[in-house]
């Protein structure tokens, strides 16, 4: 492996009068490109349908941090020696065993929901086993993109696959808030189920010797851990590519400060509506998907550190916004911006590293990009979720804890004046029961009454 180039080559300094769809006129491009959006739309809505199954159930926020980690935990096990998978063995292959297996994972979820009802257990391992097999997926699709296209269609290929991946996943994430209140959260599941069928089926068609890294490592000539050392190595002694792979820390703390808890925001915030966590799901997809495209129309490949920063701190301003807005408008905006970055980062992020990095040890790079991403990702969540779960308003009538639909803080920095807004049990007997609220920590007085009037 020779040397690594520091600069970006003189073909992608002409990409701005290329056409954004030249990547398509591949066959193998298309079918990865169709496999992402199939798998993508389903992923959309089954992530909006289980974070709404968990809260609806349990109304606990720490439980949402619990399926959050099932997401992050796989990446952070495996992401590493799933780089060394990737170069090993044909990434076609490992894409397609990916799809089938999450399939099933997602089909018997839908089943066991539909015929046992709900269970956070059963939940939470699924998420982990369906994670896991993405863990695999991951640095295998994103290893496989340079096969499939010419080097100067990089910044097009990744921003195609992630613009038009957010726009369906917009779309996705609508749709599941609409699944969920017209239908119920479990169908979304099962639609997810049928995607990554649909997703393995366009992938098989790509010919395999697509899938085989260049000069990779041979499973028979080389040990696991002699590859495994390799890929680090090659990090370590490549500045460039050491900063790059560890430069998502700080954005992915941050986003895992909000993302996951959108579901909780959307709730306490905005009432309780599922579609309206539907639309800031959807906000922040749409975001990513113009971030995306915009990498290949600008020179960005040369600057890519300073844009990258730059990118880290508009998301932390839109994360303040989201803090301290009350209203819709402001809020989406504000998600909307958070995922332009995501999606110009990202896409920059891959693009280089793919120009950059040879084949044969590209999934290992990736991977370790990967694992710095997810290592921040936990931080994130535990730091949110302790807070989130003790400053979430509870109400509970008659020592039975009631959902809350809504909350208007009268007084902020305290917990002083809230407005409150619950639901009461169609099975809540009517006449004088005792009532208690909880906000950070504070509970109003004890033996306060209200009365529930009967027909």
């Amino acid at each position: 492996m020779g040397p690594v180039p520091m600069e970006a080559p003189p073909e992608s300094r002409k990409r701005q009068s290329r056409p954004l769809g030249r990547p398509l006129q591949s066959p193998a491009f298309r079918r990865l490109f169709a496999s992402s959006v199939t798998s993508t739309l389903g992923a959309a809505i089954s992530l909006v349908s289980v974070n709404w199954i968990v809260y609806h159930y349990t109304h606990n926020t720490l439980d949402i941090t619990y399926l959050g980690l099932t997401g992050i935990a796989p990446g952070i096990a495996l992401g590493l020696f799933a780089g060394v998978i990737a170069d090993r063995y044909n990434r076609r292959s490992l894409m397609v065993t990916a799809d089938l297996a999450r399939m099933l994972g997602m089909g018997l979820l839908t089943g066991a929901l539909f015929l046992a009802g709900f269970s956070l257990p059963l939940i939470l391992a699924t998420m982990i086993l369906v994670n896991c097999f993405s863990s695999i997926f991951t640095p295998a699709s994103q290893a496989i993109v340079p096969r499939l296209v010419a080097k100067a269609s990089l910044e097009d290929a990744n921003g195609l696959l992630q613009s038009t991946t957010g726009v369906v996943s917009t779309a996705g994430s609508a749709a599941g808030g609409i699944l969920v209140v017209a239908f119920g959260a479990a169908w979304g599941l099962g639609i997810n189920s049928l995607t990554y069928a649909l997703s393995a089926m366009f992938l098989i068609q790509i010919a395999g010797l697509l899938g085989r890294p260049e000069g990779g490592p041979s499973r028979k000539s080389t040990t696991f851990r002699k590859d495994f050392s390799e890929g680090m190595g090659y990090v370590l002694n490549h500045r460039s590519i050491f900063a790059a792979s560890f430069g998502y820390f700080p954005s992915n703390f941050l986003s895992a400060c909000v993302g996951p808890y959108f579901v909780v925001y959307a709730g306490v915030r905005f009432g309780g509506n599922a579609a309206v966590y539907g639309y800031l799901v959807a906000a922040v997809a749409a975001g990513v998907a113009v971030g995306a495209l915009l990498v290949g129309r600008v020179a960005a490949r040369p600057i890519a550190g300073i844009l990258m920063g730059a990118c880290l701190v508009i998301e932390g301003a839109c994360f303040v916004v989201l803090a301290l807005s009350s209203s819709l408008g402001f809020s989406i905006l504000a998600a909307a911006g958070d995922g332009l970055m995501i999606g110009f980062a990202n896409t920059l992020y891959y693009s280089t590293i793919q120009a950059m990095v040879p084949s044969e040890v590209l999934g290992r790079v990736l991977s370790v990009g990967d694992f710095g991403s997810f290592a921040a990702i936990p931080a994130g969540l535990v730091v949110t979720g302790a807070p989130t779960a003790t400053s979430a308003p509870t109400v509970t009538i008659g020592g039975v804890t009631v959902p809350v639909m809504n909350t208007a803080v009268l007084t902020p920095g305290s917990a002083g004046e809230y407005q409150i807004a619950i639901q009461l049990p169609a099975s809540m007997p009517a006449g004088a029961v005792s009532i208690q609220a909880s906000v950070g920590g504070v509970t109003s007085p004890a033996g306060v009454q209200i009365f529930i009037g009967g027909q």
